[in-house]
């Protein structure tokens, strides 16, 4: 067997078997099935009889009609079903015969498959575990789906399960769930032949239905394959949004042509969408209706947030004016009182000067000094060199001509005597050691 050279003994055996179920004469032929299935003779076998039931086989050798098989890489590129061309219809009584004969046992081959399958459901892995990341398993999904498949299909929603349904009851959405299956024929079928046919894409955009999908293989998928009950895969599912929960409005879990599954489609959202549409307009007024209500409320609360600002702004105003008075009533009080002391010092000084005799202008100490005031009164007094600066100033201040507040100079040079009762400074010290006029200089003036 020249076609069997490079195949291992595992793979032989498989190819024998296959051969001996299928009753294809080709090697060549079951070689290809084989390896588009990843040498799975389960899938291969189920297959080739759902896609060719009437066909016939005869231990003859085949005319020029054998069938082709592409090239396919179910793992990396999109899978696209092996179609083998219709066979030659059987020729001659033996043929027919023969073809009688094994229809019933490829009947009970196929039921019994079938039965097979539906009993393996049970023996499948369905629990889900309770850490797991459901983005992660969506994005594992989308990426080998794309793989295998390719890109052209409805947008898969790109957030978990319980995200797409959130979201449908938000925005009043419907949610197409579709539930696959790795290396299952019947979803192999769907994914190449239904979900990739344009119009279903355009109907999908076009209704702007939400598109979620993930594999039952995947914890995410199987909570999902749960939640709808479903049996079996592939599963799609139609969720409208009713009474504040997703209801499930139409169920398919048969591959189905796109046609027949957009007129269903078609069908469930017609029949629901008007009510959709109602609760969307419903929602728009009651949205309208609260942000008028928002946009009143904050209308008012600014006014009233203006009309608190006035009012503190008036309060501090009132209250700064208020201290600024009572700081100038204090400030005239102080100055009232100050000015009373300064007036009774100033009578004080007058009865001690008026008792106190001047010294003797004979001794050799004293010194006349004159002292002109801001009126143009002029008076003079004797004092002694040796006496404090601040007597000059006790006597200016004593005088009723003399302001309250006031400096003394000299005139030649032009000296501020600065003193007060306290300065101990003689008189000869500052520099006066001769007669001399001083001036007296009012300060508020």
């Amino acid at each position: 067997m020249a076609d069997d050279e490079n195949l291992s003994p595992e793979q032989t055996e498989k190819l024998v078997q296959f051969q001996e179920i299928t009753h294809i004469d080709s090697i060549e032929e079951c070689k290809q099935l084989l390896e588009a299935f990843q040498w799975n003779v389960e899938l291969a076998v189920q297959n080739t009889f759902e896609n060719h039931p009437q066909e016939t086989t005869t231990s003859q050798p085949r005319p020029q009609s054998r069938t082709e098989i592409p090239n396919i890489n179910i793992d990396t590129q999109a899978t696209s079903f092996p179609r083998r061309e219709q066979a030659v219809a059987p020729r001659g009584i033996v043929e027919w015969a023969v073809s009688l004969i094994q229809l019933p046992f490829r009947f009970i081959f196929r039921t019994l498959l079938d039965l097979i399958s539906f009993f393996m459901s049970f023996l499948e892995d369905n629990s889900i575990p309770d850490n797991y990341d459901p983005l992660e398993n969506v994005n594992e999904f989308t990426n080998n789906y794309n793989e295998k498949f390719g890109t052209n299909h409805p947008e898969f929603f790109a957030g978990s399960y319980n995200q797409a349904l959130e979201l449908a009851k938000q925005e009043l959405r419907f949610l197409v769930v579709y539930i696959h299956q790795n290396d299952n024929t019947k979803c192999l079928k769907f994914a190449n032949e239904t979900l990739s046919n344009q119009d279903l894409i355009d109907y999908f955009r076009n209704k702007n239905l939400i598109f979620w999908a993930c594999s039952k293989n995947l914890p995410e998928g199987r909570k999902a394959f749960k939640s709808l009950k479903a049996s079996r895969c592939p599963s799609l599912a139609v969720l409208v949004p009713k009474r504040s929960k997703m209801t499930i409005v139409r169920k398919v879990e048969v591959p189905k042509p796109a046609s027949d599954l957009l007129n269903e489609l078609r069908q469930s959202i017609t029949t629901e969408e008007p009510e959709l549409i109602v609760r969307r307009h419903e929602r728009e007024e009651r949205n309208q209706t609260q942000q008028i209500r928002q946009e009143q409320d904050q209308a008012f609360l600014e006014s009233l947030r203006i009309d608190r600002e006035k009012a503190k702004k008036k309060q501090d105003e009132e209250e700064a004016a208020r201290k600024a008075e009572e700081l100038e009533r204090l400030k005239q009080e102080e100055e009232n009182a100050n000015q009373n002391r300064k007036l009774e010092r100033k009578a004080e000084l007058r009865r001690l000067f008026a008792e106190t005799l001047e010294p003797d202008a004979s001794n050799q100490h004293s010194i006349k000094l004159g002292f002109k005031f801001p009126s143009g009164t002029r008076l003079s007094r004797i004092f002694l060199k040796t006496d404090s600066v601040c007597e000059l100033y006790k006597f200016v201040f004593s005088n009723e001509e003399c302001p309250l507040n006031f400096e003394m100079r000299t005139f030649h040079p032009n000296i501020e005597i600065k003193c007060n009762e306290e300065t101990t400074i003689s008189i000869q010290e500052f520099g006066i050691d001769k007669p001399m006029l001083i001036y007296v200089n009012d300060l508020d003036a």
